[in-house]
């Protein structure tokens, strides 16, 4: 190798060499080492004992430089494709297997009306304000960008299929919070259960929080939302949905119950009223929950949110502050360990049918997505196509391998396989599907008809 190494830098440094050199023996070399002792600078390696430190310095200096190189790709590589947005709304199936592995994971349950959508702005760090000479709440931007969770005051749920977003806790950036939405599960479609329509309704919203939370893989918390402080009942269709949460963890190896947090909503800093005998009520409530539900094995933590504030303050503002309730539930979501959510229990008996509309439900959502989307994710591919033909057929053979153009189809293929991890399978595989059905399809399928009337017609009829 050194002697190789010594031919190209005499070549370089003038000295004489054979034209056609491509080794050199170690007689030759302590032949040729007289000569370059003569020519050379005296700062120029003369023998292979002298060129190994250099070698190895720049071994030493390039070393920690690559390793910073292959540990970029591989992070890379890792999170290709995964959904890391900062204040974007996700709603799909494959969104939700493309979460975020290292943020923290709350999903927030309540009726309609309960504030889902206002605590969970506030836990992103949005402000909402009451203002004189109306008073009315408003939504303050943040950074310039609108809250990003719809909120309103009237009796229709906003949020109508289980969504997530990443989210800084309370604008607080080292804190990564992936907050899931859900439907209210009284929605006026489903809030007469006594309906048929209604119990179908409910059905379809119970199997959508299913399959979104099994996709998630894990979880931290559940917060389930309490809007009435007051009278301290919770809402029947919330114990039905307590009930739930343990009979679909029921094999989980660890009590979900250590993971459920209950929260009083709209308890803003500014109100007094809800601090009446708060104490007492947050123990009624818990003892409530473990009688009415049996597999509650835990007293579920129960703290005051609220989110509201009054610009200017009143006077008679106390120390206590809107935001200690947001930072009570980061301790307890901090705290919390991983809960699995790939061993939730499959729906059985009836209840099948709404796993089978739900699935066909995702299917539609994505081929509706991929028609918005086909464009952009077309283009994509087309580039990456182009570039790999010009990688190789375009470029000299060692430029090729340096871009990692082997042998065999194996290296495109793995380069295909990482961009549709990147952008997702499935919405690579249904923009693919959608661009075929409209602009391939209809002008290659007379003649595939044509070809395909042409081959039965010449098999042979079966006796």
């Amino acid at each position: 190798f050194f002697g190789k190494l010594l031919v190209q830098l005499e070549k370089m440094a003038g000295s004489p060499a054979k034209e056609d050199a491509t080794e050199i023996s170690s007689a030759e070399l302590k032949d040729l080492a007289p000569k370059r002792a003569a020519t050379a600078p005296a700062s120029f390696p003369t023998s292979a004992a002298e060129l190994r430190p250099m070698l190895e310095s720049l071994r030493e200096k390039a070393l920690p430089s690559f390793n910073q190189a292959t540990s970029f790709m591989r992070e890379q590589v890792a999170s290709a494709g995964l959904r890391l947005q900062q204040d974007t709304v996700f709603s799909t199936l494959e969104d939700f297997e493309r979460v975020d592995p290292d943020a923290k994971r709350v999903v927030v349950i309540g009726v309609t009306g309960a504030g889902k959508s206002t605590v969970l702005n506030c836990m992103g760090g949005w402000n909402f304000v009451q203002k004189p000479p109306d008073y009315e709440f408003e939504w303050q931007e943040k950074d310039g960008v609108d809250a990003l969770f719809e909120a309103r005051a009237d009796c229709d749920s906003c949020t109508k299929k289980t969504s997530f977003a990443n989210l800084a806790f309370m604008g607080d950036s080292e804190r990564a919070v992936v907050a899931v939405d859900t439907p209210g599960h009284d929605d006026p479609a489903g809030a007469e259960i006594e309906n048929k329509e209604a119990r179908e309704k409910l059905g379809e919203m119970a199997a959508d929080l299913h399959n979104k939370m099994k996709a998630l893989g894990h979880i931290h918390a559940i917060l389930v939302l309490h809007n009435d402080v007051h009278s301290n009942r919770l809402n029947p269709a919330t114990y039905t949905v307590l009930k739930m949460i343990g009979e679909k963890f029921a094999k989980s190896e660890v009590s979900c119950w250590k993971h459920v947090v209950v929260g009083y909503s709209k308890c803003n800093a500014h109100e007094t009223s809800w601090r009446s005998g708060l104490a007492k009520k947050k123990r009624d409530l818990q003892a409530e929950i473990r009688n009415k539900v049996e597999m509650c094995d835990h007293d579920v933590p129960v703290i005051a949110l609220g989110g509201g504030s009054i610009d200017p303050a009143p006077p008679v503002a106390t120390e206590v502050d809107s935001s200690d309730g947001f930072e009570a539930l980061w301790r307890f979501v901090e705290a919390a360990e991983p809960l699995d959510t790939s061993t939730l229990q499959p729906f059985e008996g009836a209840d099948v049918k709404w796993q089978k509309i739900i699935d066909a439900k995702d299917e539609a959502e994505l081929r509706a997505k991929a028609a918005m989307i086909w464009v952009a994710v077309m283009f994509k591919l087309t580039l990456l196509l182009v570039a790999m033909f010009w990688r190789s057929y375009l470029l000299p053979s060692f430029l090729g391998f340096m871009l990692l153009n082997l042998p065999g189809i194996y290296d495109e293929a793995i380069i295909l396989i990482l961009f549709a991890k990147w952008l997702g399978p499935k919405e690579v595989m249904y923009s693919a599907q959608h661009f075929f059905i409209q602009y391939v399809d209809p002008y290659t399928k007379p003649y595939t008809d044509e070809l395909l009337q042409r081959v039965g017609k010449g098999k042979p009829k079966a006796d």
